[in-house]
C-alpha cells in the first residue's frame, strides 16, 4: 500500500467534529447512554511520520464540566485518499471500523484511517519504540516495521484493538532479515488510557525479565507523556504493546468445556485432571515470579478485608434480592465465613496479581512442550487503573480460576451435581464428580508448586488461613457473578447459584465437623 498522503491535515476542530460520530459507533468507545459526550478535546498529538499521527482524545462524561470527568481515548490516525480506506477495511469487521471519510473546510474529501488498520502507522510505531528504547527484542521491533503490510486486525475484541503481524510464509515474502527470523507477533493497541503503567505492559515485561516463559514474550511497547495538570507525579502511560504470538494453542475455557462434555472415567477424565494440575502449578509459578519481579507489601488486616467483602456481599444481595430465597442459608453462611476471616491473625503478604484470572485468560500450547500460557494482565478494564495495579492476595486469582471451572462444567455438561464445594475442592466426591475432581487437581498442583502441603500438623493454622481466605474470595466472586448474570445473562444465573449453594453446604459441613467429638 502506498504511503502517499494528502498534503495537509484538517484543522483540529474539523478533525474532532468528524471523529465524534465515528468514535461513538465503535465498540471500544467506553461512554454509552447518558454518558455520551457532545464534544471532544485533543489532549495529545504527535506526528510519528508524514501522514501518521498518534492522538489522545479527551471525552467528557456526557456534558460534565471539568477535566477530572474526562476519559482519555487513544485514536491513532493515518491521513489517506478515499480509495485507501477501502483497502484497509477488514472482511468480517464492524462497518466503519477501519476509519471514515470527511470533507474538510476547503472542500477536500479525505480518508481518516484508524492507525491500527494501516501499515504506515505500525512502521512508524515500531521505529519510534526502537528509538525510545522501549523494547526487549530489537529484532522483533524491526520485524514489525518490515512486515506491517501483512497486518491482520482481529475482529472479536471490544475494549482494545489487537493486530496480528504474521511471520512470512516463505523466505521470498520476508521484508528483511529480522522479518525472516522472527515468529508471529501480536500487537495490542490500548483504547482507554489512564496515567500510569498499564499492567498488561508492566507485568509481562517484569515476568519476562525475571525469566518466566509462560507469558507471551513482550517485544516492544509505546509510552507517551500523560496529559493534564494533575499528572505531575505520573509522567507517562502505555499506549500499545507487541508480544510473541502463540498461533497453535487451545483456549483454556473451550478446552475444559470439551473435556467436560466428554466426561467419563477414561482418557478424557485423566487429561482434564492432568491439565488442571499443570494449570495450578503454572498459577503458582506466576505468583512466585510476580513476587520476585515486582515485590510484595504487608497485607491489609483480615478485619479490613472482611469489611470490604461484607460491603460487596450486601451490595450483591441488594442487587439480586432473590439470592436469599434461591440459596437457603446464604445470609448466615456469609456472616459466619466473614467472621471467621476477620478472626484470622494475619494474611500472607500481598503482591501483584493477575486480577481477572479465568480459563479464558490462558492458552494451552498444541504440540511442542504443551505448556500453559497466561494472557491479559490488564485486569478488569472497567476498574480504575490504580486499583488494577494494587497488590492483592494471590488467593484471589485462585478463586477466580475455581469459579471458571464451574462455568466450564456447566457449559460442557459434565455429569455430577455437587457444584462448587467451597475452598477444599473435592467435597468428598473427587472420584465421581468432574467439577470436584478438576478443582482438587488444580489446587493440588498449586499447593505442590508452592510447597504448601495441606494436612501437615505443624501447618494446621496455615491450612485454616488458606481455606478460610479462599472460601471468602470465592464467595465474593460468585456473588459478583450472580449480579452480572442477573443483569446480562439471566439464563446463566443457575451457575453462580449452584456455586453459592456449594459454598454454603461446604461451610455447614465444616461447622458440623468442628462440633463433632474427636474420633466420632
Amino acid at each position: 500500500m502506498s504511503d502517499a498522503r494528502p498534503a495537509q491535515w484538517p484543522s483540529d476542530d474539523d478533525l474532532l467534529g468528524a471523529l465524534l460520530p465515528w468514535m461513538l459507533a465503535r465498540r471500544w468507545f467506553p461512554l454509552k447512554g447518558g454518558a455520551t459526550p457532545s464534544v471532544l478535546r485533543l489532549a495529545h498529538s504527535v506526528d510519528l511520520a508524514p501522514g501518521a499521527r498518534d492522538l489522545i482524545i479527551a471525552a467528557p462524561r456526557g456534558d460534565a464540566g471539568g477535566r477530572s470527568a474526562e476519559v482519555l481515548i487513544h485514536v491513532p490516525l493515518v491521513l489517506g485518499e478515499p480509495e485507501d480506506l477501502a483497502r484497509c477495511t477488514v472482511n468480517g469487521g464492524a462497518p466503519g471500523a477501519a476509519g471514515l471519510l470527511m470533507t474538510d473546510s476547503q472542500g477536500r474529501e479525505l480518508a481518516l484511517i484508524d492507525g491500527a488498520h494501516h501499515p504506515a502507522f505500525w512502521r512508524a510505531w515500531a521505529e519510534a519504540a526502537a528509538a525510545a528504547g522501549t523494547v526487549l527484542d530489537s529484532e522483533g521491533a524491526a520485524a514489525i516495521a518490515q512486515r506491517a503490510e501483512r497486518l491482520r486486525v482481529t475482529t472479536g475484541e471490544q475494549s482494545n484493538t489487537s493486530v496480528i503481524m504474521p511471520a512470512p510464509a516463505s523466505p521470498e515474502q520476508a521484508g528483511g532479515a529480522e522479518d525472516a527470523s522472527t515468529g508471529d507477533l501480536i500487537v495490542k493497541l490500548f483504547r482507554v488510557l489512564a496515567p500510569g503503567r498499564n499492567p498488561d505492559v508492566e507485568v509481562p515485561v517484569a515476568l519476562a525479565r525475571d525469566g518466566w516463559d509462560r507469558v507471551r514474550m513482550p517485544v516492544a511497547w509505546s509510552v507517551v507523556a500523560a496529559p493534564g495538570p494533575d499528572t505531575a507525579g505520573v509522567p507517562s502511560m502505555d499506549t500499545a504493546v507487541a508480544c510473541a504470538f502463540i498461533p497453535r494453542a487451545d483456549d483454556g475455557f473451550e478446552l475444559f468445556c470439551s473435556l467436560a462434555a466428554d466426561d467419563g472415567s477414561g482418557p478424557a477424565r485423566e487429561r482434564a485432571l492432568a491439565l488442571a494440575a499443570d494449570l495450578g502449578a503454572t498459577t503458582a509459578q506466576m505468583h512466585a515470579h510476580l513476587r520476585a519481579s515486582l515485590g510484595e507489601v504487608p497485607p491489609q488486616a483480615p478485619e479490613a478485608l472482611a469489611r470490604t467483602l461484607r460491603e460487596r456481599a450486601d451490595w450483591a444481595m441488594r442487587e439480586v434480592p432473590a439470592l436469599t430465597e434461591e440459596v437457603p442459608g446464604l445470609g448466615a453462611a456469609v456472616d459466619a465465613l466473614l467472621a471467621e476471616l476477620a478472626s484470622l491473625p494475619v494474611l500472607e503478604p500481598a503482591c501483584r496479581v493477575h486480577g481477572d484470572y479465568h480459563l479464558g485468560q490462558v492458552l494451552h500450547e498444541i504440540g511442542g512442550a504443551e505448556r500453559w500460557y497466561v494472557l491479559d494482565f490488564e485486569g478488569e478494564p472497567l476498574r480504575p487503573l490504580a486499583e488494577r495495579s494494587r497488590p492483592d492476595q494471590p488467593a484471589r486469582d485462585v478463586a477466580g480460576m475455581l469459579r471458571s471451572f464451574d462455568y466450564a462444567w456447566a457449559v460442557g455438561g459434565a455429569s455430577g451435581t455437587a457444584g462448587a464445594r467451597g475452598s477444599s475442592g473435592d467435597g468428598g466426591t473427587a472420584g465421581s464428580d468432574w467439577l470436584a475432581a478438576v478443582r482438587a487437581a488444580f489446587l493440588n498442583g498449586y499447593r505442590a508448586e508452592s510447597a504448601v502441603v495441606p494436612g501437615d500438623g505443624a501447618g494446621a493454622e496455615e491450612d485454616r488461613r488458606q481455606s478460610v481466605l479462599l472460601a471468602a474470595l470465592e464467595l465474593d466472586k460468585a456473588l459478583y457473578e450472580a449480579v452480572y448474570e442477573a443483569r446480562n445473562r439471566p439464563d446463566w444465573m443457575a451457575i453462580p447459584l449452584r456455586g453459592l449453594a456449594g459454598i454454603v453446604a461446604a461451610r455447614s459441613a465444616d461447622e458440623s465437623a468442628s462440633r463433632s467429638p474427636a474420633g466420632a
